[in-house]
């Protein structure tokens, strides 16, 4: 991981523009996985394009998410999301067939090792996070605790 001074950070909060002397970690990338029940009738079909799934049901958080985000990037907007809730609830869903998933791999490793779950054959970027802060408010109480978490392999 990488951590970075950068002299000016500029940042849209809330329709507000916050500019100031920010730090950035670099997080390492997380692996993604489109999975679905192995039942689904993408589950055995190659080399799958964005285009056959513009009619599947995506099953996501909230739009704020980064999966949400990067299901965009990938996906366009043809899938139909359904707001489901978090990981766990987005993992038991697609295990259901009732939809499916863009999840960290690391989130459903045990799901496609059991074959609840399978890997749709489409491919996927890693997910690449920073955390920013400013400087001057690495003091604040909590924000250490929420850095060194983040640097933990």
């Amino acid at each position: 991981m990488e951590l970075r001074q950068l002299r000016t950070f500029q940042a849209v909060v809330r329709h507000r523009t916050v500019t100031d002397a920010a730090v950035a970690l670099d997080l390492d990338p997380v692996p993604l996985a489109l999975v679905s029940a192995p039942a689904h009738p993408l589950a055995a079909r190659a080399a799958l394009t964005p285009e056959d799934l513009k009619h599947e049901r995506l099953l996501v958080n909230v739009p704020e998410c980064s999966f949400w985000m990067v299901g965009n990037k990938i996906l366009g907007s043809g899938p139909k999301r359904i707001k489901v809730g978090g990981v766990p609830v987005m993992r038991a869903w697609a295990e259901h067939g009732l939809g499916i998933s863009l999840l960290p791999r690391f989130a459903v490793a045990d799901s496609l090792r059991s074959g609840a779950l399978v890997p749709l054959d489409l491919p996927l970027m890693d997910l690449s996070l920073r955390l920013v802060w400013r400087e001057d408010r690495e003091a604040l109480p909590g924000m250490r605790d929420i850095l060194y978490a983040a640097a933990r392999p």
